[in-house]
């Protein structure tokens, strides 16, 4: 795997006419764009960070719309997902606007949000607001009114409406995107973010597995 060296220009403006026209005929047409200025650069941005954060899976191109299927086909996007040792995500997304990052859990299972709350509540909870300091909490996934069962009030309560934690940056596309600096600023984000991906790793864990759906049997089910 070569090196990575940026993204060239035609990689923000395939993602914005891709979002333009997502359909067959525009990636029939375009397709190998997509392989040589989105998808070849995100491999090799992969490859250097998975030297330190372990293996990071690029997202691939088309949509799965088994139970989306008015979803529109194809990704307008790009990025990498690793994991932390407990469970909590890594992410590194471009899109025709900005690259992006995200550390943490967007949303916590049912067993997940029960340790989240209990740890919050607890003496673990005194050091979160701390490590988080600095850092920007995505709040897209956050209660408007009081957890349930909760009647008090609790210097954590921001904290304890929450439904996922995870940390974000995002820096507006540009020329930089052209040059390595991509590989620090992502690299710099998941660095910054490791206490974080520490505390959730210790207090919160991964989610359950999912376990799979039975077969149907001789028509049934």
């Amino acid at each position: 795997m070569s090196p990575f060296t940026g993204w060239p220009s035609d990689a923000t403006a395939f993602l914005a006419e891709i979002e333009a026209d997502n359909t067959r005929e525009f990636w029939a047409e375009n397709g190998h764009r997509h392989a040589t200025a989105v998808l070849e650069p995100m491999r090799a941005l992969a490859a250097e960070l998975a030297d330190e954060f372990g293996p990071v899976r690029v997202l691939r191109s088309h949509r799965n719309r088994r139970f989306r299927p008015a979803a529109p086909p194809y990704r307008t996007d790009t990025g990498g997902v690793a994991r932390s040792p407990g469970g909590a995500v890594l992410s590194v997304v471009l899109s025709a606007t900005a690259l992006t990052t995200a550390v943490g859990h967007w949303a916590f299972d049912t067993g997940q949000l029960r340790r989240y709350r209990a740890a919050v509540l607890g003496a673990p909870g005194e050091e979160l607001p701390a490590l988080l300091a600095g850092h920007v909490v995505d709040r897209a996934r956050c209660l408007r009114g009081l957890p349930r069962g909760f009647t008090g009030q609790h210097p954590r309560l921001d904290l304890l409406r929450l439904l996922g934690l995870q940390v974000v940056t995002s820096r507006q596309a540009g020329a930089w995107l052209s040059t390595a600096e991509p590989l620090e600023v992502v690299r710099t984000a998941w660095r910054a973010a490791a206490p974080v991906v520490a505390w959730l790793d210790r207090h919160v864990g991964p989610a359950d597995p999912v376990e799979p759906r039975p077969r149907p049997v001789d028509g049934y089910m």
